[in-house]
């Protein structure tokens, strides 16, 4: 059964970068297992690296593992896989295996959004937006599921009936942040959640780091929309730039902490991005946005129109339109009911359907 060999080869503590080299040597796991520290040492494998194995062929974590992932309902993809995600396969740190939930068949097309856990409005409804509307075309949303921009981000995707992928910093017994348990089940219903860690190992503050290097390594390109100057975020684009990612950002407030980085990123060549236009044109995808054929009355097409100029609050709405409190509610409620618009955070109303 080569998923026990897997993951035993997987569970060695052996360095990434000599796993791969062992895998470059075009031998299986199982191979592996097999040979004595003769063969091993022969095929090219180094003398220390070589007793490890030898003294490691202990197939009882794996089946524990095993027991795990059929209760959990996780399973595990290696390296050597067909259906190990090919952008993640070309980057020089690429994890040896992924433990995952859902749907493993990825977009062609994936970008990644990423930003700060303690988001203002602004930058959570722009990532919710961006994210709604990209899924349109079948660009599928890569994030890490934690609070903030990843949250908005995956929720866009999910609101569009599109792709999104989370990529976890712990294992799937310790999913976190909890209260994205929910979100996490919403995800794997149409999308794929990837962990490289085993099931109990905790969110160490470490762990997360390290695993950005997997959102930018699955995805064509990465967009920051809000970003402190030494932030997470920025860990990623470092990553995205080393394994020659496009790198996106959103221009935000001067005078707020959050956008020193994407403003930062923008001065030094990243392409701004103010609409999903932006994107598009650099994943070779013309804008022809989808009309439905909703029936509005006059009311509601001009209360579209004034939103569609830029997303507004009841009360900036009320003051533009000038119609009563009770009437506008009406109207904004039977507009949300067609599925035509969304209040999301800061009270800001934003159209979600042409």
């Amino acid at each position: 059964m080569s998923l026990e060999y897997n993951l035993w080869f997987y569970l060695l503590k052996i360095n990434r970068r000599i796993k791969r080299e062992i895998m470059n040597l075009n031998i299986t796991p199982k191979e592996i297992f097999n040979k004595n520290l003769d063969e091993l040492v022969y095929m090219g494998i180094d003398i220390i690296t070589a007793e490890y194995i030898v003294k490691n062929k202990d197939l009882k974590p794996v089946e524990e593992i095993i027991k795990q992932m059929n209760k959990k309902n996780f399973k595990f993809v290696f390296m050597t896989d067909e259906v190990y995600p090919y952008l993640l396969k070309s980057i020089e740190d690429a994890p040896i295996g992924l433990f995952y939930i859902g749907n493993i068949m990825l977009p062609k097309q994936l970008l990644a959004i990423v930003g700060s856990r303690r988001a203002t409005n602004y930058g959570k409804t722009v990532a919710y937006k961006i994210s709604l509307e990209l899924s349109k075309y079948n660009i599928g949303i890569v994030s890490g599921m934690a609070r903030g921009i990843d949250t908005e981000a995956h929720n866009g995707a999910i609101d569009s009936n599109g792709f999104t992928i989370a990529v976890l910093g712990s294992g799937f017994n310790n999913i976190y942040p909890k209260e994205n348990i929910k979100l996490m089940n919403k995800i794997i219903d149409n999308g794929c959640v990837f962990t490289e860690y085993l099931p109990d190992v905790k969110p160490f503050s470490f762990n997360f780091p390290e695993r950005n290097r997997i959102i930018s390594g699955l995805s064509n390109a990465v967009l920051v929309v809000e970003a402190g100057i030494s932030s997470g975020s920025m860990i990623t684009v470092n990553y995205a730039l080393e394994q020659g990612r496009d790198v996106f950002a959103v221009p935000g407030d001067i005078y707020k902490e959050q956008s020193k980085g994407c403003n930062k990123l923008i001065k030094e060549g990243a392409k701004l991005v103010d609409t999903t236009d932006d994107i598009l044109e650099e994943f070779g995808i013309r804008n022809n946005a989808k009309k439905y054929n909703i029936e509005l009355d006059e009311y509601e097409k001009n209360i579209i129109n004034y939103i569609n100029e830029g997303n507004l609050t009841f009360e900036q709405i009320k003051l533009k339109c000038k119609y009563e409190t009770s009437f506008l509610l009406s109207k904004l409620t039977i507009l949300e009911c067609k599925g035509i618009i969304k209040r999301v955070y800061g009270g800001n109303y934003v159209i979600i359907k042409s």
